[in-house]
This record gives C-alpha cells, structure tokens and sequence, in this order.
C-alpha cells in the first residue's frame, strides 16, 4: 500500500501529466482574467479532451482549470473594478483601490500569494483526511448511501439560488433526466419516445456545456458592444508599488491561516462553496484586523482573506466527493463527469481500487499550485491585456469550441442538437434564477441514487422500513427534513426583513 502511494505520488512527474498540468493552468487563467467568462466554462469546454488521454493527464488538467480560474477571476476585480466571479467581489472591494492607488502589481501579487496558500492548505487538508474517512464511509451499505444522497441533494437544492422550491425543482429534473435510457436494474428503455438516440441516455458533455457556457455567451454578447472603452492599464514602474514583501506576508499570515480554515471546512459541506467561504473570511478579517479603518480603501489583509478562503474550497470541496461520491457543487460534479467518463466510480473503494492514480491526482494538486504561482506571476502584464480583450472576439472563440466540444466525443449531430437544447434551457434557467449546477449534481447523482435504492430494496425485500429502522438512514434523513425546515425559515425571515426595508423607503420617498 505505501509503495503504491509513493509510486502514486511520483507518477505525476513525467512529461504527460506535467503538461496537462501547465495547459490546465494556463487556460484556467485566460478564462478567468476575461470579464464574462469563467473556468468552470474552460472546464466544460475541455472536458471532452480527458476522453482522449489517461485520467492522470486529464484530472489533473481539470484541477489546474479550477485553481487557476478561481483566482483569475480576481485578476478583472482588481484591475476594473468587475469580478470574474462571485467570490471576487470582496477581492475587487480591497483590490481595486490599490489599483487606483498605482499598486496594481502588489495588490495582483497579495491575491496571488494567498490563492496559492488556501489552495495548498486545502490540499494537505485532503491528502490527510480523505483515505482515513473512506475506511469509515466503506462501511455504509446501500441504506446509508440512499439517505447520504438524500441530505446533499436537499442541501444543494435549498442552497442554490434565491429560491428553496426552484433549487429542488432543478434537482429533482436532473434527477429524472438521469433515467432516460435503460434501466441498470430491469434493462427497460424509459422515456425515449421511440428515439434510438435515447436509448443510452443523455450524453453528459453536451448538456454540461450547452447549461454553462452558451448561456453566458448569450448574456454577456449583449453587453460587449455596449460596454464603454476602458483606459489601458499597466503595471507601476516603481517596484516597490508592485511587491509582497516578506513583512506583508507575516502580516498576513494569521489572517491567511484564518481564512484558509474557513475555506476548507466550507468547501466540504454540499452546496456552499467558494462565495460563502469568500464572504466569511472577509467579514472574520475586518473584524479581527489591527487596522479596519483601512478596509474599503486597500487593505492587503482585507484582500488576502477573501483569495485565500475561496482557494482553500477547492481541495477540501473534493472530501464529500472521493469519500461518498457526492460533488459538493457544479464544479466538483464536472470532475465527478470527468472520472466517470475514464470508468472510475468515486467513492470509498476508490483509494483501494485505483491507488496509483488517486495519489498521482494528490500530487497533481501540489504541482498544480506551484505552476499557478510560475506561470501568474509570469504573465501579469499578459492578464492585464486579456483582462482588456474584445468580448466579441472571445465569445465567438468559445462558441466554437463549445460546438467543436459536443461534437467531438460521439461525431453525433445529436449531440449538437442536444447542446442546443441545453443552451436554450440555460439561458432561461439563468434568466429566472434556476440553478444550473443543482441540475447538473442531480443529474450525476439520479443513477447512484438509484442504484443505492434498488439494492436497499433488495437487502429489505421491499420493504421501505429499512431506512427507518437503521439508525444511520434515519438520521440523515432527519437531517434533511431539518435542514429544509432550517433553511425554509431563514429565507422567509430574510424575505419578510427585505419587504419591510422597501416599505420603509417607500414610505419615506414622499417626503423626499
């Protein structure tokens, strides 16, 4: 077992995987750097190309898409004042004063240090606790798989977007999408209407793109021609503007520990994510801070915080899904999709019956930091241009290889056809707030959950009580219902807090 994880570990430093790795990041920074597009965009764009190549090589590249683009999205909000990403609101609050100040460099410099110190504190985090929790969650039979479902898609459902019901609602379609085809327990074809093409299912690349890419590209087209011409930026002749010294790194240090630990222990529940993580360790680090009054005006503290929580998500958000099998949200669903178009199953058995490849991905994640720090600090001045690029451009650029994408796993137009559906359904989920990534996890989910049930059924003889009598079901279950209820009320006192405010304004707007 050591000689395999140490064979494992090493597997990652050879040609191939190290590639993948470079290729990841740097794409995951050209997608992030550009207002409008996103790395889980490039992840599905470049999903289809892990079919081609071993999942040493893919993985990895995915991972490298997912770090990198995570803190390119920071890149937009410190040099314009427009977040590439929700979690980087709180980065372009700090970063963009700096930026007005001329200490563009130092603030891109700050954001860099600390993504990169999330993203290595989250990855420890993962190398130590996920083989020692899949010897515990090996033990769970098809009944505590069944409920473990259960409480993370009600999770994810309630949490994802403004609405609990449209959440569910995104979820439970997933879910039903997921049985078109045939049936792994009775061999029936269901829900194909008579369509050949249905037979094996809906392909999962298509719909993956066509949900999350076309319909950002419909939205921002929009506005690319509208938008209004920007001054050229460039990095502070005086180095001294572009620096994070030692003495800005032990200043920040607690505060990056402090972040680091919220990113991770909320990257690791289902359905929260890098923009709670980022919003918590910012509020935690004016609170704390020596110096708050400098917080809104470019504070490095205020900047780290933020960078180093939403990094910090991307590791541990990958526990609940190596562990139990659960993604935890639409970017970790992606990296579910990816290993199981390679064959592999996450979940417990996973660290016993693909070693090798687990640990080499382990240290796929540590490459994957240092390239991040190369190859960002590098390229400053190049991020600063495509930060600047023309969208119409870019757009068209992903169109086609959104198309290109689709078509290239199966050379189906029904595939294509497919994409087009999708697209047209994002971009409505996307106008009413619906959630994208809900579907998507309940998609990937809907033939586990399945599956656990079928075998629960037969462990039962049919009967439901089996999730009842045992105490670990039931519990999740109850949690569920908790979690609903919880959830559930929260929303209508925020909505109901909401409604009195606008009351309030409108009562005083006469008198204004």
């Amino acid at each position: 077992m050591i000689a395999e994880i140490l064979s494992g570990l090493m597997s990652i430093f050879s040609l191939g995987p190290l590639t993948g790795i470079a290729v990841g990041v740097l794409t995951g920074l050209i997608f992030g750097a550009i207002p409008g597009i996103s790395g889980i965009m490039a992840i599905a764009i470049l999903l289809p190309m892990t079919f081609y190549v071993s999942p040493l090589i893919g993985i990895p590249m995915l991972l490298g898409i997912y770090k990198a683009g995570i803190f390119g999205g920071s890149i937009s909000a410190i040099l314009l004042n427009t977040p590439g990403a929700p979690p980087a609101v709180c980065t372009a609050m700090e970063g963009y004063p700096l930026t007005r100040k001329g200490q563009a460099g130092k603030a891109l410099n700050t954001a860099l240090s600390a993504s990169v110190f999330g993203d290595v504190f989250s990855n420890l985090l993962l190398i130590f606790v996920a083989a020692p929790l899949s010897i515990i969650t090996l033990k769970a039979g098809p009944a505590e798989r069944f409920s473990i479902i259960v409480l993370a898609l009600t999770v994810v459902g309630s949490i994802s977007g403004p609405s609990i019901i449209k959440g569910i609602i995104c979820a439970g379609v997933g879910i039903w999408l997921s049985t078109i085809g045939i049936s792994e327990t009775t061999g029936a074809t269901r829900f194909v209407f008579g369509s050949s093409e249905l037979i094996g299912g809906i392909s999962l690349i298509p719909m993956v793109i066509g949900l999350l890419c076309l319909p950002e590209v419909l939205q921002q087209v929009g506005q690319a021609y509208t938008a209004k011409k920007k001054k050229r930026l460039t990095l502070s002749q005086n180095r001294e503007d572009n620096r994070f010294t030692l003495r800005d790194f032990r200043y920040c240090l607690p505060t990056m520990i402090k972040s680091s630990f919220i990113g991770s222990f909320l990257g690791a529940l289902p359905g929260l994510g890098a923009s709670p993580a980022a919003f918590m360790a910012y509020s935690e680090a004016q609170r704390s801070s020596k110096r708050p009054e400098k917080f809104n005006r470019g504070a490095i503290d205020g900047l780290a915080a933020p960078e180093a929580a939403n990094n910090a998500t991307t590791g541990s958000a990958m526990i609940p899904m190596l562990t139990l099998g659960i993604p935890g949200d639409d970017v970790t669903a992606i990296l579910m999709g990816a290993f199981l178009i390679q064959g592999i199953t996450p979940g417990p058995t996973i660290f016993y019956e693909h070693t090798h490849l687990i640990y080499g991905i382990f240290g796929g994640l540590l490459m994957c930091d240092l390239f991040l720090y190369l190859i960002a600090k590098m390229g400053f001045n190049l991020w600063i241009k495509l930060s600047q690029a023309p969208k119409h451009l870019i757009f068209s650029c992903v169109t086609v290889f959104c198309f290109v994408g689709a078509y290239s796993i199966n050379q189906s137009l029904f595939d294509i056809f497919t994409l087009i559906i999708f697209a047209i359904v994002g971009f409505l989920m996307k106008r009413y707030h619906f959630s994208a990534g809900a579907f998507i996890i309940g998609f990937i989910l809907g033939p586990i959950w399945e599956r656990a049930f079928d075998q629960a059924m037969v462990i039962s003889d049919g009967s439901y009580s089996i999730f009842f009598t045992r105490p670990i079901p039931a519990i999740f279950l109850f949690l569920a219902l908790v979690s609903i209820i919880s959830i559930t009320r929260t929303r209508m006192k925020t909505n109901k807090l909401a409604m009195e405010v606008d009351q309030l304004k409108a009562s005083d707007q006469p008198n204004n």
